[in-house]
């Protein structure tokens, strides 16, 4: 479903003299939201080298969502910034340059290694591209335009009408969270 589509079915739920600019700014908002209620799991299969410890991820991947590292049979457990005595095994992920550290490093080449995230949004709306799609899955675009009318109806300051649509778009969320939380990877 294209935001276009969203926006109009949107605008049939709750008439209103919104501009479009704040209809996309709602969107994106919605977007990011949705990824921060439903957790989706990937798995990036690592290509482990001995004695290399730094290694480029993908930037879809963000320091928050990973929840697991693991290389052969060893789990490598996130290094917490501050403490004193870190774990054998640790971890850290740099943000900004999409760099995972292990230390210490692999001990031999050819491990499987495995970095296990959850999703989130990369899609940015704009008004130039009434033609884009949400990131998340095709069965859930329908809540986008529930929740962009909950959205409407608040700043038309029609609050039961805007409540109603809240809590039907967050309850199709949390039952698509309860969904993936008992999923270990797709995709």
């Amino acid at each position: 479903m294209q935001i276009s589509d969203i926006i109009s079915e949107a605008d049939l739920l709750v008439p209103n003299e919104v501009p479009l600019a704040d209809k996309i700014v709602a969107l994106n908002a919605l977007n990011n939201d949705f990824f921060n209620v439903v957790k989706i799991p990937r798995v990036l299969s690592l290509a482990p080298v001995k004695d290399q410890a730094a290694y480029s991820i993908s930037t879809e991947v963000r320091l928050k969502n990973i929840d697991l590292v693991m290389v052969g049979i060893i789990k490598y457990k996130e290094l917490v910034p501050g403490t004193t005595n870190p774990l054998q095994n640790t971890y850290t992920f740099d943000d900004s340059t999409h760099t995972l550290t292990l230390r210490p490093a692999p001990y031999s080449n050819g491990l499987q290694g495995v970095l296990r995230y959850a999703r989130i949004a990369t899609t940015t709306f704009t008004t130039g591209n009434l033609g884009a799609v949400p990131d998340a899955p095709d069965e859930y675009h329908f809540t986008y335009y529930v929740g962009l009318a909950a959205y409407l109806a608040n700043a038309m300051d029609d609050t039961g009408k805007a409540a109603t649509y809240e809590s039907q778009y967050r309850a199709v969320w949390e039952q698509a969270a309860t969904q993936y939380a008992g999923v270990t990877a797709n995709g």
